[in-house]
């Protein structure tokens, strides 16, 4: 699907001694036209036909407004596909709360306040506001390297509150790590797994990830060689 009023998106990072020193990214943000919507839907409508997970991972750079958002939800709600989803907020505004119903959520403390507009409320009362506000089954809260927080329903109904450490307290390079995360969550919660289980899984794949320098697709060789460790 080409968009003719937009460039295609352009990272940059400039790197010393193994720290990323700069960012600069070369984008549009303004929403794609209402005719890719429909190009767009359709598509994705076809392929979720046969599709046991969706994962909206959003960037905030316009491929995903609100009313496409909207009818892929209701698409996938019809059609019993599990949904998940992540709205990154670093030099863009988010709201992960758009995605409505979704089985997990995954955002940052920061994007979880922009969300609910809360910047004072303590962790655990953040996660049950934005729980509440999308509508989402588990909330995952990311902490950098103070691990995560988990939200997430029990069997009686009731949600319990968790914490996870990070698996790796010396990353080289964090790119990609919160999309491993969600991911492979994700992944393993449509093959039937808890919560617990994926998310643990899920924490093992975003420490492997920023063990490295790059954003480079996780094979899973090296989860599976991390576990067996």
């Amino acid at each position: 699907v080409v968009d003719v009023s937009r460039p295609t998106t352009l990272k940059q990072r400039y790197r010393a001694d193994n720290r990323t020193l700069l960012r600069v990214s070369h984008l549009r943000q303004h929403d794609i036209s209402a005719e890719l919507v429909d190009v767009l839907f359709s598509g994705l409508a076809e392929a979720c036909a046969d599709a046991d997970l969706l994962i909206f991972s959003d960037f905030n750079y316009g491929a995903l407004p609100q009313p496409l958002v909207d009818r892929l939800t209701a698409f996938c709600a019809a059609h019993g596909v599990m949904m998940v989803a992540d709205s990154q907020a670093s030099s863009q505004i988010s709201d992960v709360s758009r995605f409505k119903g979704m089985r997990l959520l995954t955002p940052t403390e920061r994007e979880a306040r922009l969300a609910v507009r809360d910047p004072r409320s303590g962790l655990v009362v953040l996660a049950e506001a934005l729980h509440r506000q999308a509508e989402a089954e588990t909330v995952v809260m990311t902490l950098g390297a103070e691990g995560l927080l988990i939200h997430a329903p029990q069997p009686d109904a009731s949600l319990l509150t968790d914490r996870l450490p990070a698996f790796n307290t010396a990353p080289k390079d964090v790119a990609g790590a919160g999309d491993c995360l969600l991911t492979c969550t994700a992944m393993a919660m449509a093959r039937g797994a808890d919560i617990w289980r994926s998310i643990y899984l899920g924490s093992v794949a975003a420490a492997c990830q920023v063990g490295r320098v790059g954003n480079y697709p996780l094979a899973a060789q090296d989860l599976i060689a991390e576990l067996l460790e």
